[in-house]
């Protein structure tokens, strides 16, 4: 279940970005909940030398992945994102 807190989320997406985005058709209240996610939870990994987070969730079927850096309060710059639908299965 998706904790709705995610919408309070700000983005700002350049339009190179925005068209990343759109060609890997993911949404933006995916990227929301996935940041929302590694900020309340404290689930992403620190890029020192970029000063970037990355962050990964998976929603549903999809594991979405998000490299971001802090723009304000509760505001992020998205810098990039993609998804993959792959499930590994013990055997």
């Amino acid at each position: 279940m998706v904790d709705e807190s995610y919408e309070a989320v700000g983005l700002k997406i350049s339009d190179e970005v925005a068209e990343l985005l759109e060609s890997r058709q993911i949404m933006q209240d995916e990227i929301k909940i996935v940041i929302n996610n590694a900020e309340t939870k404290r689930e992403k990994l620190y890029q020192e030398k970029a000063d970037r987070f990355l962050a990964k969730l998976r929603i549903s079927q999809v594991t979405f992945y998000v490299e971001y850096s802090l723009s304000g309060e509760n505001t992020y710059v998205v810098h990039s994102a993609y998804s993959h639908r792959t499930e590994l299965v013990e055997g």
